[in-house]
């Protein structure tokens, strides 16, 4: 650092600082350049972490102890891919902290979609991926393939800062003008296998009928009236709900597909869903992370059915306050599937429900639902509600229109209901295990607070970062649902939220404002409910699933694993809105500027859910510069200005498919 530098960072006065400078020079711990630099002599402490690398080579490193991301810059990267762990040397430039990458730990890319390139008879392939800028030539030269092929590559050598990667095409996927080409880059990105391991299928096949008929001692709640409730195109029911009303109580009764019967801890298929992780699901299919014989039959809640279950019994007070909950090993029979959009039009739309016991439970849950909400809404817990992109796909599934989901109360009743079993889960647990199972979310980086305030001042949403509380983060998360700019602010605000995951250390749910939190509800699905089942068996029906030492590392892989599905997730959607959009070449779209840089125009397209990037060369009718103090760009000539939170149309200009990005121009 400078001189200057450590005078303004130190607070120490300016003979001080000068007088123990050359003290340390002079036992050699510093040394001094002519510029007035002073470089520390100690040993560079080495860090580790998780490389997230940028299109335009640089990337920035989490570090696995927790805190601020690091910058990387291009010319340090030392071979480095995306995903790499790797080991870094801490630096200074210019008074802000980077880094360098001294070691590469561990390589996490091994396979890579990618298209052939031929040129002039060298055989290459472009990664298609925002993350990776190599490209990979290929180790041998004696299969032919041809422009355009969409191929999976097996590194055979990874890049250095002397010699490009090499590798040997293992797969071709297709064309890139092939129907349903996006859903085999993304399963292959991912490493989604569709199909199960004949070992984990003829174990199921072999035992499941088996433990069916052998359901060991449950409680019988087959007389209660019980519903599942889930959208339109579901398959699996892993929850259904019950409930009752009292003069003074409402009891709840959640009942959880009990997977831990079917699914034996050391078996191939518990093997398998280990390694999975997770169910994926894509816009017109599904990849379960149990075999569909239980994901979709014995361990589906189906109507009219004896299905195995574990039950949350909780007791309400008449204004929504918790007072007991009991957990049960059970069985139910559910008496019918409804769906959000069955539910909302008896709820709102007055359709008649000919079943009286439908209809007293519908009201009931409404009942109940608005006044868990309002509680938990007083405690701070944070309702992110923007609307998700559903797809219409045609028989090719390609995408013939983009539709918002919304959310309505009877979406809210069932999240609702689960995030309660899921509390009184981790609370039990918490009190009666030795070790468990917990779903965290740490705090919000407050830097990433005070930067969003910035942004939402320029869209004129005005936002107070105090102290970084639920209660807090909910006022500011208010003030952006109620502001015209909800979508655009909405996902800014999301942006600064830490990501949640799975631990054996408790720390609390920030976001909804929880001291003690699980994932109960979903073992159909997600691999940690059923460590969660196996604990509630061990402590309260005598199974003996002893897992407790492999505790900690379920829970880091479980988070890989939904980090994957979520990454799998936001790519396909991105991939279908650009093939989307590369049908509507001629058509404006209605934007609102994001943000504004050097670039050009950062632009979300509310009708398609997307964002994109006007590019300065592009703004036509004058040459445009980028202001940095007053955030705009503005027309030399004409004094045109773009700003944040200016509304524009705009047209499609080209689709960089490999990179998943959309380029548009104003249309005028």
């Amino acid at each position: 650092m400078t001189f200057k530098q450590i005078l303004v960072q130190s607070g120490v006065d300016h003979k001080t600082l000068k007088k123990e400078l050359r003290e340390l020079v002079r036992q050699n711990k510093a040394e001094k350049y002519r510029n007035s630099t002073y470089v520390s002599k100690k040993a560079p402490e080495h860090l580790t972490g998780k490389l997230d690398l940028h299109p335009d080579g640089y990337g920035f490193l989490s570090l696995d102890a927790g805190g601020k991301d690091i910058f990387i810059p291009k010319n340090k990267m030392s071979g480095a891919m995306h995903g790499d762990k790797v080991k870094i040397v801490p630096e200074s430039f210019r008074g802000k902290q980077e880094g360098r990458i001294v070691d590469i730990v561990e390589r996490s890319a091994q396979k890579i979609v990618g298209r052939v390139e031929n040129l002039a008879g060298i055989i290459r392939v472009i990664p298609i991926t925002r993350k990776m800028s190599n490209l990979i030539y290929l180790s041998s030269k004696k299969e032919k393939y041809t422009d355009g092929e969409v191929v999976l590559v097996e590194l055979t050598h990874y890049p250095s800062e002397r010699s490009a990667a090499r590798g040997q095409i293992i797969k071709v996927l297709g064309k890139m003008d092939d129907p349903r080409i996006e859903d085999e880059i993304v399963l292959n990105r991912y490493d989604i296998e569709r199909e199960y391991p004949e070992n984990a299928v003829n174990y199921v096949k072999q035992t499941s009928d088996k433990l069916m008929q052998n359901p060991g001692e449950r409680t019988d709640f087959r007389e209660l009236t019980t519903v599942t409730i889930d959208g339109e195109t579901a398959k699996d029911f892993d929850d259904a709900i019950s409930i009752e009303q009292t003069g003074n109580e409402f009891i709840l009764y959640v009942h959880i597909a009990d997977v831990s019967h079917f699914v034996v801890p050391g078996t191939p298929l518990d093997n398998e869903a280990y390694r999975r992780g997770t169910s994926f699901y894509f816009p017109e299919f599904a990849v379960p992370m149990l075999p569909e014989e239980l994901s979709n039959n014995l361990c589906s809640l189906r109507p009219n059915e004896d299905r195995l279950t574990l039950t949350a019994k909780i007791v309400y007070t008449k204004d929504g306050q918790r007072k007991s909950s009991k957990l049960y090993r059970s069985i139910i029979n559910s008496d019918r599937r409804l769906t959000y959009t069955s539910v909302q039009d008896v709820i709102e739309n007055n359709v008649q429900e000919s079943d009286k016991k439908i209809l007293r439970l519908i009201n009931d849950s409404k009942v109940l639902a608005e006044k868990i909400m309002v509680r938990r809404s007083r405690n701070g817990m944070l309702d992110f509600d923007f609307p998700e992109a559903t797809f219409e796909l045609d028989e090719n599934g390609e995408v013939t229109a983009i539709i918002p989901a919304q959310r309505h109360i009877s979406h809210r009743i069932i999240e609702h209901f689960m995030i309660e079993a899921n509390e009184v889960v981790s609370e039990f647990l918490e009190k009666n295990t030795k070790k468990s199972v917990y779903r965290i979310h740490d705090k919000p980086d407050p830097m990433k607070l005070q930067d969003f305030a910035g942004l939402a001042e320029t869209f004129g949403v005005n936002v107070t970062v105090k102290d970084i509380t639920p209660k807090d983060v909910s006022v500011m998360n208010k003030a952006v649902n109620e502001s015209e700019y909800k979508e655009v602010l909405g996902s800014a605000l999301v942006r600064t939220m830490a990501k949640a995951e799975y631990s054996t250390n408790n720390i609390g749910h920030f976001g909804l404002a929880s001291n003690s939190y699980t994932h109960f509800t979903s073992p159909i699905r997600r691999y940690p409910d059923l460590m969660v089942h196996r604990l509630i068996c061990n402590r309260l029906f005598a199974t003996e699933y002893h897992m407790e030492a492999t505790l900690d590392e379920g829970c880091k892989l479980s988070t890989e694993n939904e980090q994957r599905a979520v990454n799998a997730e936001r790519d396909i959607h991105k991939f279908k809105k650009l093939i989307y959009l590369q049908k509507h070449m001629d058509e404006p779209f209605a934007a609102v500027i994001m943000s504004v840089g050097p670039f050009g125009l950062n632009i979300y397209i509310e009708s398609l859910m997307l964002k994109g990037t006007v590019q300065l060369e592009s703004l036509s009718g004058d040459i445009f510069q980028y202001t940095k103090k007053s955030q705009i760009v503005k027309g030399k000539l004409t004094g045109e200005i773009f700003r944040a939170s200016d509304t524009i149309e705009v047209m499609p200009e080209r689709i960089d498919i490999d990179n998943q990005e959309a380029y548009f121009y104003p249309a005028k």
